[in-house]
C-alpha cells in the first residue's frame, strides 16, 4: 500500500493511503494549541502529566504530544483496528504509551472501576462528543484538564435544532452568530453532566476555529464554587435584540418562525467567560518554536475579546437590514467604547462584535 509522508510540528506522519486513515490538517491548531495547553499545565503543576487520549486515530495528535510535551505517560486509545495498526507503529516503541484498541465508553467504565484518574483527559470523536462526557468524570483528576472537541455543525449551528435537543439537552440557533452559541451550548452540555457528578468545570480555553468547536476545561470537586448564573438562555426579540436570560425551559422546536412575532430562544447554554487569560498567556509564552506561529496569533486574538460577554452581533446582518454599507469591526468597537459600553472583536469571525449595549445604540453607528 502506498504510503504519504507528512510534518508537522516536531513529528513526522507515515500514512497509508486509505479511506480510515488521513491527515486532517484543518486540525493542526487544535493539536498545536493542545501542545501548549500542556506544556503550560505541566509548569503550573510542575511535573510532567498523566494523559488519557480516547480517539487517537493514527495518532497524530498523539505523537506530537509525546514529542513537544512533557508527559510522564499516555494511554492512548482508537476503537478501529485499521487506524490502531497506523497508530500502534506510530507510537507503539514509546516506553511512556500504554495501548488500548477498545470502544471508549467500555475503557472508561474499567479506567472508573480501577480508580484510575488522569492530569489531561482528551476527547476528539467524530461529530457530537456527548455519548461520552457523562464517563469522563469518573477518570479525571480534581483540577484536571478536559480537552473536548465537537464537529456536529449542522446540531450546534441550528440547522438541525431537533437533533440539537437529543444531542445537547439544548436549542441550537441558526444565523450568522450561531458558532458563538454553539460553543456556548456545548459547553452548558459539559457543566451540566459535570454537576450531575458532583462536579463543575471552568473554561480555561473555548474557541471555534472554523472547522469544530473545542473547549478546555477544569474539572473541580463538587458545585459550592459554581455560580448558577452562568447557565440560562440567550434569546433574540422581534427587532433582533440578543438579550441573555436566566428564566424559562428548554424552548420547544418552532415549525412555523415567524420574525415579526416570533421571539427565538436559544439554550439553556453557559453565559460566564470562555478562557482563563492568565492561561492563555502561559501558552502564548510557551510557544517558543517557529511553528507555532499562526498558534501565537490566534492566543493574542482569544486574549483580546472580552469572552464574559455572551451577546455577539453579526455587523453584516445589521447592515443588511439597515440597506446600508458594513462598517469595519474597530469603528463599531470605538463606537460603543465612546457610548459607555464595552466592546471587542470576537475570535471566530472578523464581522461580529461582542458588546453588552443594547441594539438601539448598536444601530446609531450606522448614523455616525
Amino acid at each position: 500500500m502506498a504510503v504519504q509522508i507528512y510534518h508537522e510540528g516536531a513529528a513526522e506522519f507515515h500514512l497509508p493511503q486509505s479511506a480510515h486513515v488521513f491527515y486532517n490538517p484543518r486540525a493542526r491548531l487544535g493539536r498545536d494549541l493542545g501542545v501548549l495547553a500542556m506544556r503550560a499545565e505541566a509548569e503550573r503543576l510542575e511535573r510532567p502529566l498523566e494523559v488519557l487520549e480516547l480517539m487517537a486515530g493514527a495518532g497524530l495528535r498523539t505523537k506530537r504530544y509525546l514529542l513537544e510535551a512533557p508527559v510522564a505517560q499516555m494511554v492512548v486509545n482508537d476503537a478501529n483496528y485499521t487506524s490502531f495498526d497506523v497508530l500502534r507503529a506510530h507510537v507503539g516503541d514509546d516506553p511512556r504509551v500504554e495501548l488500548h484498541n477498545e470502544l471508549a465508553q467500555r475503557l472508561l467504565c474499567r479506567f472508573y472501576l480501577e480508580d484510575r484518574r488522569f492530569d489531561w483527559v482528551d476527547l476528539d470523536p467524530f461529530g457530537t462528543p456527548a455519548p461520552y462526557v457523562p464517563y469522563l468524570t469518573g477518570v479525571v483528576r480534581w483540577e484536571g484538564l478536559l480537552y473536548i472537541t465537537a464537529t456536529d455543525a449542522p446540531v450546534l449551528c441550528g440547522a438541525q435544532r431537533g437533533e440539537s435537543l437529543k444531542s445537547y439537552d439544548a436549542v441550537s440557533a441558526y444565523g450568522r452568530e450561531c458558532h458563538e452559541i454553539g460553543l456556548r451550548v456545548l459547553i452548558g452540555f459539559v457543566q451540566r453532566r459535570l454537576i450531575q457528578a458532583n462536579m463543575y468545570g471552568v473554561p480555561v480555553m473555548s474557541y471555534f476555529d472554523g472547522y469544530c468547536w473545542r473547549v478546555l476545561i477544569r474539572a473541580f470537586k463538587g458545585t459550592r464554587g459554581f455560580n448558577i448564573e452562568h447557565l440560562g438562555f440567550i434569546v433574540q426579540m422581534p427587532d433582533g435584540e440578543y438579550r441573555a436570560t436566566m428564566a424559562g425551559v428548554p424552548a420547544p422546536v418552532n415549525h412555523e418562525y415567524n420574525p415579526s412575532t416570533t421571539v427565538r430562544w436559544a439554550g439553556p447554554l453557559w453565559l460566564g467567560p470562555l478562557h482563563d487569560h492568565a492561561f492563555l498567556s502561559a501558552m502564548h509564552r510557551a510557544a517558543h518554536e517557529d511553528y507555532f506561529a499562526d498558534a501565537r496569533r490566534f492566543l493574542a486574538k482569544l486574549n483580546r475579546e472580552l469572552d464574559e460577554l455572551p451577546i455577539v452581533y453579526s455587523l453584516p446582518v445589521l447592515a443588511d437590514r439597515l440597506n446600508r454599507s458594513v462598517p469595519s469591526t474597530r469603528q463599531a468597537v470605538k463606537f460603543l467604547r465612546a457610548q459607555g459600553y464595552r466592546a471587542s472583536p470576537v475570535h471566530h469571525c472578523g464581522s461580529a462584535i461582542r458588546t453588552d449595549a443594547p441594539l438601539r445604540v448598536l444601530l446609531r453607528l450606522w448614523d455616525e
